[in-house]
């Protein structure tokens, strides 16, 4: 009876160091070691450029579908090096303007987010914290672990049992949709959203853990910035998902658009929002944490 005691005592102390293992947060260093500087040296920074020993940034701009296109390619060091700014620092606080979000949280770079506070429902986890418990079935829910990784449910393909579950390991979940990617990479035939037609879009795509991009495409007929006397007409639900297999992400999702999309690098607003943006929940920030 003492050695069945022990055997079991032994057997939830292994579980216990397992689910701890599991709540950690990646670590990347070593995989994208060339990437990131030495500890202790001054990061690189440039107008569409960002390195330092947790985080490296690169963004291009290019002009796709008639619009002007942000791609922040990024490599973290941990995944706690992306982060959900809330405005005024809490779940459904008031809502603020990107640049301040940003500034709050010591950002490097921003990107709209989903705005999820302000559906009526649905999983909702910031920053390691679930914030919101109810289901929703209508949406396709992206999920990011604390180990790096990025999965897209699709809609009523999580089930609220998995959910709570999996609450120690879920980082951050996003709930605006839709996804934009099928399992092997491609593009979606057909896309889970009433919002198709040519819009300014926010993407964010996933590679593998520790690698990841923003994209912030330009529309509603704002100037380009990239091409004198061209406008932009933003992208259709399936131009975006054409471009965004392009970039090679194995996971990609489509984030709250229309006058909330804008990109924020380094102090200043690098996009241009449709008149001139507006007040939001949330933002998706790369920061240092040191």
């Amino acid at each position: 009876m003492k050695r069945l005691t022990a055997l079991l005592l032994s057997l939830v102390l292994l579980l216990c160091c397992f689910a701890t293992a599991m709540a950690e947060f990646g670590d990347f260093s070593e995989k994208f070691e060339s990437y990131f500087l030495l500890p202790g040296e001054e990061p690189y920074v440039t107008d569409r450029s960002y390195q330092s020993d947790e985080v490296c940034i690169q963004i291009s701009t290019m002009r796709a579908y008639n619009s002007d296109v942000y791609i922040a390619d990024i490599y973290v060091r941990s995944t706690e090096n992306l982060q959900r700014g809330l405005s005024n620092n809490k779940w459904k606080g008031a809502q603020q303007r990107v640049a301040t979000i940003a500034a709050n949280n010591n950002a490097i770079l921003a990107l709209s987010g989903d705005n999820g506070a302000h559906l009526d429902a649905g999983w909702a986890f910031a920053n390691g914290k679930m914030v919101r418990k109810t289901a929703n079935k209508k949406r396709d829910l992206m999920v990011m672990y604390r180990s790096g990784e990025m999965k897209v449910y699709p809609a009523g393909k999580v089930t609220t049992k998995q959910l709570e579950a999996e609450a120690d390991v879920i980082w951050q979940s996003f709930l605006f949709g839709p996804s934009l990617l099928d399992a092997n990479g491609h593009a979606l035939s057909s896309y889970n959203t009433n919002v198709g037609p040519a819009n300014p879009r926010a993407v964010i795509g996933y590679y593998e853990p520790g690698h990841y991009c923003l994209v912030q495409v330009d529309g509603r007929s704002t100037a380009s910035q990239l091409e004198s006397g061209k406008k932009n007409t933003g992208m259709k639900m399936k131009e975006l998902g054409a471009f965004i297999e392009t970039l090679g992400c194995t996971a990609a999702y489509n984030l709250d658009g229309g006058q909330s999309a804008m990109m924020w690098f380094n102090g200043q607003v690098i996009s241009t929002p449709y008149e001139g943006g507006r007040n939001l929940y949330d933002v998706i920030i790369i920061k240092e944490l040191n």
